[in-house]
């Protein structure tokens, strides 16, 4: 989650509309391995789906959520203390995602290494318990680091097996799905691109048994309340009974510890966090350039020189919390929906 904090920028919105219109694909890629074995792969862009209408000329959702959230302030639970955030969305563009599986390489971010060893442990458990012809669902797959793990034992072991990988920028899945599509010929793969709300819906009338698995510790992004809503979601859209879901969470650590995976000494996850602002700036540009007479490329929401990123760790309950803070007074500015 991302709040800002004391002291606070001043919010004033000016008058927009936006127009765009994203094209709803279904494509079929090949790609080869080194050892000349091709597999297809299915790329679907649900992010059509939420889209603008182009003739209405409205603001997108992402947008409209960032104004939400920057006019509606809330307390976090266990505080009293109300605060602005902003949709961790953002988070995720091209740059956010590269800079991420930059951070999951670092000697302070344990959890990646953790979680692989947790994979290799218990795969013979994990895939008894995944039938043939079922689907597994990949939430935020990223670059495949973890799943592949799984990908190989399913590959091995299992037939009829459809994988779906979702993640909400199409290069990085194509990226991922190119490198590794040729490894499992045994699978069907898939890559859908788009929110969890946009894709899971459309496995609602699957009647296959269906395995969705939410790793790196996700749920951590979460309060305890938000995280049973978040399953609960995933359960009422997507799964049946006797379907599964498989978490990877984290468990509380020594303080030190936490604080050092998450204010790494190259300073990535600071550029990560920043990076919110520099995609929030992005999409107000991009849906501004096409309505508005004049160069508004430029045009900025925030000015992230007048930021950063910061974190507290919460002993109580054994939490951390992100934050981005104005450190100076400021004005943002947004479209007007």
């Amino acid at each position: 989650m991302l709040v800002s904090k004391t002291p606070n920028p001043t919010f004033a919105p000016v008058p927009l509309v936006a127009s765009t219109s994203l094209l709803d694909a279904k494509v079929s890629i090949e790609t080869s391995s080194d050892d000349g074995h091709s597999q297809l792969y299915q790329f679907i862009d649900y992010r059509a789906a939420a889209s603008p209408d182009h003739h209405r000329k409205r603001i997108p959702p992402i947008a409209r959520q960032i104004i939400e959230s920057l006019t509606t302030r809330k307390a976090l639970p266990g505080s009293s203390k109300e605060t602005r955030s902003l949709p961790t969305l953002l988070l995720y563009d091209n740059r956010g995602l590269d800079l991420f599986d930059q951070i999951t390489y670092l000697p302070e971010y344990y959890l990646t290494t953790c979680e692989i060893d947790v994979l290799q442990s218990n795969i013979a458990q994990i895939v008894d318990e995944i039938p043939d012809d079922s689907d597994v669902i990949e939430l935020g797959c990223g670059s495949l680091r973890k799943t592949e793990i799984l990908l190989h034992a399913l590959n091995e072991r299992r037939t009829g097996v459809n994988y779906y990988a979702i993640d909400v920028m199409p290069a990085p899945l194509h990226q991922s799905m190119g490198d590794l599509a040729p490894q499992f010929p045994n699978l069907s793969m898939n890559a859908l691109c788009g929110t969890y709300d946009e894709v899971l819906v459309h496995f609602r009338k699957s009647q296959r048994p269906k395995t969705v698995l939410w790793l790196g510790s996700s749920i951590g992004n979460f309060h305890a309340a938000e995280a049973a809503n978040f399953i609960a979601g995933i359960s009422a859209n997507a799964l049946l009974p006797g379907d599964a879901i498989v978490v990877g969470m984290d468990k509380q650590k020594d303080e030190q510890i936490i604080v050092d995976a998450y204010h790494d000494s190259q300073g990535l996850t600071a550029k990560f966090e920043i990076n919110a602002l520099d995609h929030a700036n992005r999409i107000f540009a991009e849906y501004a350039s096409s309505c508005i007479a004049g160069d508004v490329s430029n045009a900025q929401v925030f000015d992230t020189s007048k930021f950063r990123y910061t974190g507290e760790y919460d002993k109580r309950i054994g939490r951390h919390d992100a934050f981005i803070e104005c450190t100076e007074n400021t004005v943002v500015q947004w479209p007007d929906a």
